[in-house]
């Protein structure tokens, strides 16, 4: 009876320590966000985007198109050989946008989606230059996932599906609540904008694409991002 009670207490223990772990990774996660959000202009949370721009696509939608444009979704990362990463491209922070810290995706994109992310970028900072305001930069949140990936993900959000558009490398995610500053360019000495002006002009700027057929965006409301998959 002695060792019973001693093996359900190891085993209790064992229980509380694995929990401490998430919560732990959690924990960084988080930190690691803020982190992000401290070197860029926060100034806002929900958006009132999805009222103005219909941006509604949901996941039956996007799949259809993910499916017939992506790669065949991954089990594992250990799956990304070269072969397959020459049909990839490799997304990293550059001028018109920043990837922050990755922990349930992998940067990488089609082509196609990678051009389309681009797209989006240079738009939004176009439309920035043009309204005289200071340079800012989209941040993007999540890329291509394996199936592994969203298993574990699925642990954590509410918002994941296991028939993940992510997982074909054609969709990508990009935060509302959130804009790098960008110092750096002499070209863009403009005004500081709002978080009302920039989540407004990145509506705008996805709803153009958008009503050209080149996109299906998602407004997210659990996570504060658009969730947008390449239509070609």
């Amino acid at each position: 009876m002695k060792k019973s009670n001693h093996k359900t207490r190891i085993k209790r223990f064992a229980a509380i320590m694995a929990f401490l772990g998430v919560a732990l990774a959690l924990v960084v996660v988080y930190a690691r966000s803020q982190d992000l959000c401290k070197a860029t202009r926060v100034v806002g949370g929900k958006a009132n985007v999805k009222a103005l721009y219909h941006f509604d696509d949901v996941n039956d939608t996007q799949i259809t198109a993910a499916q017939r444009f992506g790669i065949e979704p991954l089990q594992s990362r250990d799956e990304l050989d070269s072969m397959l990463l020459s049909s990839l491209v490799k997304v990293e922070t550059c001028n018109g946008f920043c990837v922050e810290p990755l922990t349930h995706s992998v940067p990488y994109l089609t082509p196609n989606a990678n051009d389309l992310l681009h797209t989006i970028a240079t738009k939004f900072q176009d439309k920035l230059q043009d309204q005289g305001l200071a340079q800012y930069q989209i941040v993007v949140t999540s890329l291509l996932r394996t199936s592994d990936d969203v298993r574990r993900l699925r642990r954590v959000n509410g918002n994941a599906v296991s028939k993940s558009c992510h997982m074909y490398g054609t969709t990508f995610d990009i935060a509302y609540n959130c804009f790098q500053q960008v110092d750096s360019l002499a070209d863009f000495e403009g005004d500081l904008a709002s978080h009302k002006e920039l989540v407004n002009i990145l509506g705008e700027t996805l709803k153009e694409l958008r009503d050209d057929n080149l996109c299906y965006v998602k407004y997210e409301r659990r996570q504060p991002c658009f969730h947008i998959t390449a239509r070609y």
